[in-house]
């Protein structure tokens, strides 16, 4: 019984110690026409700029979480579609990350309506 609990203890450990590593690596790349979210340099997860609603500092109470361990630095996406429409990152600078990604969407929006 007690091989068993030291296996189950370090599977806990590696467990914590990935999830630690990775959260740690979490990035954000805006691109001409996405919202990336990277994880140790791979794209994990994609939002088109066309699909953003709205960006901004404040909450939301049920959400699709990328955020980072800086909670602090929440970032909150208004999606047009989707079952989570609230989409939450925590970039290192939040304040500027808000002003480039709404610079993002409009050219976006401006680039498709020609």
């Amino acid at each position: 019984m007690t091989g068993l609990l030291i296996v189950k203890a370090m599977l806990v450990s590696a467990v914590v110690l990935a999830f630690l590593a990775t959260v740690g690596t979490i990035a954000y790349r805006i691109t001409p026409t996405a919202l990336e979210v990277l994880i140790l340099g791979r794209v994990i997860r994609r939002l088109p700029l066309a699909d953003i609603e709205e960006v901004h500092r404040r909450g939301a109470l049920i959400h699709e979480n990328w955020s980072s361990l800086k909670f602090w630095n929440s970032v909150t996406i208004r999606r047009r579609s989707g079952l989570l429409r609230h989409f939450v990152i925590s970039p290192d600078d939040p304040d500027a990350f808000v002003v480039r990604l709404q610079d993002a969407v409009r050219q976006c929006a401006g680039g498709t309506s020609d």
